[in-house]
């Protein structure tokens, strides 16, 4: 379980879950990227049995370790969330601490999103429901 937690984090670079869990997978996050920094053959197959995952282990040496080369530590950051709604269980989210270079891509106001379809002719819900009652109209109209 605190595997695929390590696993999730490499990837996502954030996850939230309980807060116990999170600070049992921040010890394994700490110690793979501290063996991802040396970047050697003896690091990569200490880090393949906890890792386990050839997209993770990529993206742990190609940017993760080099990321982290010069810090010291401290790679990780326990952020404190409210509690669950189904049992109360306290959450916490787990994230590393510089985040990657990439931007991520910015999202489109909804007012845009309805020009661009208007002007592709894509449908939306409104329209669909539109067709239905001049589908409704014209079987009216047919049966009189």
């Amino acid at each position: 379980m605190l595997d695929n937690l390590v696993r999730a984090v490499i990837l996502n670079e954030s996850i939230r879950t309980t807060t116990p869990k999170a600070k049992e997978a921040r010890r394994l996050v700490e110690r793979v990227i501290t063996k991802a920094r040396e970047n050697t053959l003896a690091s990569r197959r200490v880090v393949h049995k906890t890792v386990r995952d050839q997209a993770a282990l990529a993206k742990l040496f190609q940017s993760i370790g080099p990321r982290f080369k010069e810090r010291p530590g401290g790679y990780t950051r326990l952020v404190h969330v409210e509690n669950r709604v189904g049992d109360n269980a306290p959450m916490a989210i787990l994230e590393l601490v510089e985040k990657s270079e990439k931007a991520e891509p910015d999202k489109k106001p909804a007012s845009e999103k309805k020009a661009a379809a208007k002007e592709t002719g894509d449908q939306g819900a409104g329209d669909k429901k539109s067709a239905k009652q001049k589908k409704g109209k014209k079987e009216q109209e047919e049966k009189e």
